[in-house]
């Protein structure tokens, strides 16, 4: 009998060497299902690939409302879509259309992609920008209602230019290796999806180096008790967004902890925030700039 495995090797290293060849990708999904709330959501997944320090543009829908115009009956009133990175992080979240972030240029590229428009302020849309990775999706409603027809739709919209502003500032945390221990602990807290949405926000986030640094009593304890973490966190958050240019000698900053001292910025010899040196100032986010320190801020 003859032996087939050439054949077969051969074959493997064409199927090979096509993978790595591959530079094409799918540039649009569109699932069409029932969707309601809480576990009646309906969930899809995606994955971007990018070169590293790459993001790509990706255009995510809800839609509900404007599937009547297409004869659906009774789509769902109330769509809202959340978007979450591999790690759990939650990266972008919308309600109404209306109030995304960046909304002409989302209108803009939903043009280009050749999407239909959409007619009710009730449908769900964001443009992010997101680096390579795995994604979820979830369409949802927050009203108390039956689940309904909803189409969920996912676009792919090339690369985001250098420098731009195309995250919220939960996916600035979520795509930054350095600050994978915030990431992490805005999940925990349930803040990770805070501050995908609202705002806008000035966050002085700690690095991976800064988390590492506390006491391991304290980081543990902090890891055990999401409550008493998410204090912690709103330490660090201001309400508007204060740019590095904006900060003056001596300024209280009121944080989003109730009750809690204001931080101090000192700018003798550098940037501090209280102890803390600003490393990496006016990372802008879609809903807010951050301001990177090399030290946790305990009230």
């Amino acid at each position: 009998m003859k032996s087939f495995r050439p054949v077969v090797a051969a074959l493997s290293l064409v199927l090979a060497s096509a993978a790595t060849a591959q530079t094409s990708s799918l540039v649009n999904n569109s699932t069409r299902g029932v969707a309601g709330s809480g576990a009646n959501a309906m969930i899809s997944g995606f994955v971007v690939n990018a070169p590293a320090g790459q993001l790509r543009w990706v255009l995510i829908r809800g839609v509900g409302p404007t599937l009547s115009t297409f004869g659906v009956a009774s789509p769902l009133a109330d769509p809202a879509i959340q978007v979450t990175a591999s790690g759990g992080t939650v990266i972008g979240v919308n309600d109404n259309v209306a109030t995304a972030p960046n909304l002409p240029l989302l209108n803009t590229v939903s043009a280009g992609v050749g999407a239909f428009p959409l007619t009710s302020a009730n449908d769900a849309a964001l443009l992010i920008g997101v680096p390579a990775g795995a994604y979820t999706v979830q369409l949802h409603t927050n009203a108390a209602t039956e689940a309904r027809p909803a189409l969920l739709e996912v676009y792919e919209f090339g690369a985001v230019a250098p420098n731009g502003v195309s995250q919220s500032i939960s996916g600035l945390a979520a795509s930054n290796a350095n600050l994978s221990t915030l990431a992490t602990a805005l999940r925990i807290t349930g803040l990770d999806a805070t501050l995908s949405a609202g705002g806008p926000f000035t966050v002085f986030a700690p690095t991976n180096a800064a988390f590492a640094a506390l006491p391991p009593a304290t980081l543990n304890s902090l890891l055990a008790n999401p409550a008493q973490l998410a204090q912690v966190l709103l330490f660090h958050v201001a309400s508007g967004q204060v740019l590095s240019s904006q900060l003056t000698n001596g300024q209280n900053v009121t944080t989003l902890r109730t009750g809690a001292r204001p931080l101090v910025v000192n700018l003798t010899g550098g940037v501090k925030i209280d102890a803390a040196n600003v490393v990496a100032a006016d990372v802008r986010g879609l809903n807010g700039v951050v301001h990177v320190i090399d030290s946790v801020l305990l009230p």
